[in-house]
């Protein structure tokens, strides 16, 4: 059973890693590196190795396993669970958003407006970001996936900062707020990615 050879390339690429550092991660030879991305020759150690360095099942690497779309990355947004979440927060929007229009035309009491709008902004935003990032393959570098973070964690906090007595001065206090976290997501995710690479190539070695 041969590997995929253009999954390992598109892996590898993804990672912005040279067929060297691939190599030296699955504990392999160059020559190895080269033959499976040129024929997906591999021996089952070979597989393995790979599998572990990619943090992936090793089924994925397979011709006759491939996913339909091309990405052997589970994709947990694709979950029936997700979408049901999904589903309530879209629906718990519209009550909400309701009560926020009730309470600005004086049927409910005023101090049911802010809370009523920051639900209604809260359950869109998740239920539209769910819709919108289900089906994606998960994102491959602690980069990207803190870029992914920042957006989503930015963008409620200003939405927010509308609804402050100081807008401007919240949105601030946001931003600042959005880029220590970053920080700590990014170094956080490359703390545990390097961590779950070793112990891969550590089990694959044995």
């Amino acid at each position: 059973m041969k590997i995929d050879a253009s999954t390992v390339r598109r892996l590898r690429t993804e990672r912005a890693w040279s067929q060297e550092q691939l190599a030296a991660s699955a504990d392999v030879s160059l020559r190895t590196i080269q033959r499976v991305e040129a024929d997906g020759s591999a021996s089952n150690e070979t597989r393995m190795a790979l599998a572990a360095v990619f943090g992936i099942d090793v089924r994925a690497l397979s011709l006759r396993e491939r996913a339909p779309q091309d990405s052997p990355v589970p994709v947990a947004a694709c979950s029936g669970a997700a979408s049901v979440r999904h589903r309530a927060a879209a629906w718990l929007a519209l009550p909400a958003a309701g009560a926020a229009l009730l309470s600005a035309s004086g049927l409910l009491p005023p101090v049911v407006m802010p809370l009523a709008c920051m639900l209604a902004i809260a359950a869109a935003l998740y239920a539209g970001l769910g819709w919108y990032f289900s089906g994606q393959a998960a994102l491959a570098t602690p980069a990207r996936r803190t870029v992914q973070f920042g957006f989503v964690f930015g963008a409620l906090a200003l939405l927010f900062a509308s609804f402050s007595a100081t807008p401007r001065a919240f949105a601030v206090l946001s931003l600042q707020m959005t880029l220590f976290a970053c920080v700590i997501r990014y170094l956080a995710d490359w703390y545990f990615s390097r961590r779950r690479e070793r112990s891969g190539a550590a089990k694959a070695g044995t």
